[in-house]
């Protein structure tokens, strides 16, 4: 995160100026303050939709606004945003009917968007830092989890845990994030020569 998100939002910013003009309306579906922290931004043009509303009294110190809501159905008219934004979300909000219905949502109310998401063919799964056992069967990776990734060995969770985290998450391929966003570039954001997530960027 640390290196990854920077890096991000400042090619992103050089590539999206919507982002750095107050006057416009922008909606991050499903962050948090942080993300726009790293690129030292901060304002009430822009609105922080989350399902967890413990967030709130966090964002709005930070001088965004808040709602509470879901992205697969957000309350906004269609293009009522001028950029929508959603960073390693889409993978967290269900299954690939969720998923389409998120990708859906994002397309409808915003005029331009950015949208990224890690690889599910990367070595790495990023949630647990586990190396490949996330190409795995899922009923032989939801027992190594445990023993073999980060998250696994600092947590030591139970196997109910394992599955109730595990069940929160849906990697994409890059076929599947070209189904969601038809007609859009996906681009590959790369690490060691390798694509680590997938990233559109779409231009009103």
């Amino acid at each position: 995160m640390a290196r990854f998100r920077p890096r991000r939002i400042r090619r992103l910013m050089a590539e999206v100026p919507e982002l750095k003009q107050p006057d416009k309306r922008i909606i991050d579906i499903g962050g948090a303050p942080g993300w726009w922290q790293f690129a030292g931004i901060c304002g009430e043009n822009i609105l922080i939709v989350n399902l967890d509303d413990r967030l709130q009294a966090r964002v709005e110190e930070h001088g965004f606004r808040f709602a509470c809501a879901d992205g697969r159905a957000l309350p906004y008219k269609d293009q009522e945003f001028d950029l929508a934004v959603s960073n390693s979300v889409i993978e967290h909000v269900g299954n690939i009917n969720d998923q389409i219905r998120f990708a859906a949502e994002i397309r409808r109310c915003a005029k331009a968007f950015y949208l990224q998401t890690p690889n599910k063919w990367f070595f790495v799964e990023p949630h647990i830092i586990g190396l490949f056992i996330h190409w795995l069967p899922y009923s032989i990776y939801r027992r190594l989890v445990r023993w073999f990734s980060v998250w696994g060995w600092i947590n030591k969770p139970t196997q109910q845990q394992v599955d109730q985290f595990l069940a929160g998450t849906r990697l994409l391929t890059r076929h599947e994030m070209r189904v969601l966003f038809p007609g859009l570039e996906v681009r590959a954001e790369r690490f060691l020569g390798l694509t680590k997530s997938f990233e559109i960027i779409h231009r009103a």
